[in-house]
Order: structure tokens, then C-alpha cells, then sequence
């Protein structure tokens, strides 16, 4: 078992015992970190594929392989040997630009989703030797209209969620632009379009979709204007959260496997534009939790840097029996842990590259560095147009 941290990949796992081995996505590779037993410092054991950013990764529990998705058009890697060694599995995935990896459990068949840049998604049932795209996602009314604010500015696939129960039923969150939903496998898509207001500046700006497993009607999402509810499938929402919020730019999301009324939410404190305008920059990330359906919430920042610098930008959960452990990586290059729901941290590294969703790690950096990024974001996009636009995401 192997427990990847990354910004849009695989975010849960569960085993026998507590993780042992985590492998983190950076924007310079990825980094496998261990240690022998519960207790023990964690050190680096090895790192690869050294010239990429990774937006994803996923460890495939059946066939113990691991999947890496590349931001930048670096495609989409493969390891059978534990993240040592990679290699390609873009046959099909005609859009290399993998912003995240999905899996889902069909009987036998194991069944893989790969979101892209531009906004495309593809799936692929042998274990990512051959992809086929799904071309109804495009049929969707208004696609015209999805733009992500960062250059290159074009919207992509940031999270897939599954029913528990139907495996024709899955949720895609296009940012910036639209929660998809299907019920037919993919063969046609509706739009849930109601959960915000015209004038919310990050209007449909979807990050994260979770769904309760006992009632697979009642669906939360976080988004770029705080978190949503729904209990009846995503036709009406209730806005629990806001961006005036202790999360206000949440994109961490998680139902305690214990007990699912317990909702644990994390993210940045405010929206990415808001981090520059602090001297230095700080995001004032953080992860916060409700035992109310979102009415109330508690902090779960004891051992945290106060405040935090770099973004929590990627969070996973392990559990086993009953005990959860949090892993969460941040945009300056550290790696947090705790093993008790979040009550407390500690640092589990440092000094790593960042851990970053395309170039959010640019705000802690000077304004020459950040131009330089944002300089080879441009590069990432082929709608050379929309170029000189400014964000501010």
C-alpha cells in the first residue's frame, strides 16, 4: 500500500495499519517518503521523473500500480515498481496536459478516468494502456463561457466523484465553469447550474465534489465561494460556507468514515488574489471541522505554523480500524501530518519542492520568479488570444 499526496489525484486510502510509505507530488517530480514504524522520523527514500509537475497521482489498489498525471502537457506516467520508475500511457489521451485521475470500482472491472486541459475527460478499462475520450462533455450548453482566470486561461477537469451504489452516476467539476452530471456512463450530462449567484466572482468555480455513501442524494461541494449542500442529487443547494469564512477558498473535503456527519473542510483562509496582498504573502491555510452538517465548526490547526505560508494545496486522508490520519502538502514544500483526525500536527518534511496545483506557488515567490511561471503557464495553453489577459486567481 502506498498513500499518494498530490493536489488532484487519489485523496483517500485505507489499509490494515498506518501508512508507512506516502509518495508526494511536486512540481519537480515525485518524492517517496517512509519509515518503519509508527513513531519513526520519515525520511526520503527516492525521487523521479524530476522534470515534471505533478497535478495527480493515484494508487490503484488491485493491480498495486501508480499513476501520475503532468501538468504542463507532460501526460500521464505509470510505475509498477513504486513510484522508482515511469512510464508513459498516453495511447488515446490525446490532450497531454492531466489535471487529474480518477478510479472507479465496477464489479471485476476496474474502470479509469483521466481530466484534462483543455476541459476534456477520458477513461480507459486496462489500466491506462489505451484511452478513449468521452465527447458528450463537450455537448453541454455554454462551454464557450468556461475560462479558468490564471493563464493560459482555459478551463479543465479538477475533480470526478462516483455514485456509491450506480456506476452510471458520476459528478465532474469543471474549473472554472460547471458541476456536470450524468446518469447514462457519460452519454449525456446535466447541468447543475443553480448553486450560485450571477454575481459570486468565482461563480462555478467547482473544486470538489463528496457524496454520502448512505445517502448517495445528499452531496457536498467545495468551490471557490466556500462550501454547498444538496440533498436532493445537486437540483437545489444550500450555501454552508463563505469566502468571509475561516476557509474561504476551500478545496479540501472529506466525510469522517467513522461517522459520516462529520464533515472536515480545508483550504486557504482567502482566494489566491487575496494571498499577494500580504507582506510577505501567506495563504492562512488551515482545516476546520463540523459534527452539524456545516452549522458550526471547529479548528484543527493545533501544531500548524501560524500562520501557514504556503497553501495547504493538497490533502490526503488514511484510515484503518478506527483511527484517521490526515497528510497534508503545502506550496512552499512541506509535508504536515496528524494522526489523530487532525487534532494535532506535526512536520513530517520540509524543504521539498513545492506542492502545487499549476502555478499557485508562484505567490511566495519575488515578482521575477512569478513572472517567469506565469510565462510558461502562458506556454501551457493553445488559445494564444487569450494570452494577454491578466488573472488574478
Amino acid at each position: 500500500m502506498v498513500t499518494c499526496l498530490s493536489p488532484n489525484g487519489g485523496d483517500q486510502t485505507r489499509a490494515v495499519g498506518p501508512a508507512l510509505k506516502l509518495l508526494v507530488g511536486t512540481i519537480c517530480g515525485v518524492y517517496m517518503l517512509g519509515r518503519e514504524q509508527v513513531g519513526d522520523a520519515w525520511t526520503v527514500e527516492y525521487s523521479a521523473i524530476n522534470d515534471k509537475q505533478i497535478s495527480s497521482l493515484l494508487y490503484e489498489e488491485r493491480s498495486g500500480l501508480l499513476f501520475a498525471g503532468v501538468h504542463g502537457n507532460g501526460g500521464l506516467w505509470m510505475s509498477s515498481d513504486s513510484g522508482m520508475t515511469w512510464t508513459p500511457r498516453m495511447n488515446g489521451l490525446d490532450r497531454p496536459h492531466v489535471y487529474t485521475i480518477a478510479v472507479q470500482y465496477r464489479g471485476d472491472k476496474t474502470v479509469l478516468f483521466a481530466g484534462v486541459e483543455p476541459h476534456g475527460l477520458y477513461r480507459s478499462e486496462d489500466l491506462g494502456q489505451n484511452w478513449h475520450d468521452v465527447p458528450s462533455i463537450m455537448d453541454v450548453a455554454g462551454t464557450e463561457k468556461w475560462n479558468f482566470p490564471p493563464p493560459p486561461h482555459i478551463a479543465h477537469v479538477k475533480h470526478i466523484a462516483f455514485h456509491p451504489a450506480d456506476p452510471a452516476t458520476y459528478y465532474v467539476c469543471i474549473e472554472q465553469g460547471a458541476l456536470l452530471k450524468t446518469i447514462d456512463d457519460g452519454a449525456t450530462w446535466i447541468e447543475s447550474s443553480n448553486f450560485e449567484a450571477d454575481d459570486d466572482f468565482f461563480r462555478n468555480d467547482t473544486h470538489r465534489v463528496v457524496i454520502r455513501a448512505s445517502n448517495p442524494d445528499d452531496i457536498f461541494i467545495a468551490t471557490g465561494e466556500g462550501l454547498y449542500r444538496s440533498v436532493d442529487a445537486g437540483t437545489t443547494w444550500d450555501h454552508l460556507t463563505f469566502r468571509s469564512d475561516r476557509i474561504g477558498y476551500p478545496d479540501i473535503l472529506y466525510l469522517d468514515p467513522r461517522d459520516e456527519e462529520v464533515i472536515y473542510l480545508g483550504g486557504a483562509g482567502k482566494a489566491p488574489r487575496e494571498w499577494r496582498k500580504m507582506s510577505p504573502p501567506y495563504s492562512n491555510a488551515g482545516l476546520i471541522r463540523s459534527s452539524d452538517n456545516g452549522k458550526s465548526w471547529t479548528e484543527l490547526t493545533h501544531g500548524l505554523p501560524n500562520p501557514v505560508v504556503g497553501n495547504i494545496e493538497a490533502m490526503t486522508m488514511h484510515f484503518w480500524d478506527d483511527q484517521v490520519a490526515f497528510f497534508g502538502g503545502t506550496a512552499t514544500g512541506e509535508v504536515h501530518i496528524s494522526e489523530d483526525s487532525g487534532a494535532s500536527w506535526s512536520l513530517l518534511a520540509k524543504d521539498l519542492p513545492p506542492i502545487s496545483k499549476a502555478g499557485h506557488y508562484r505567490w511566495f515567490l519575488t515578482p521575477e520568479q512569478r513572472e517567469h511561471i506565469e510565462d510558461q503557464m502562458r506556454s501551457w495553453g493553445a488559445h494564444k488570444a487569450l494570452e494577454d489577459e491578466r488573472g488574478d486567481v
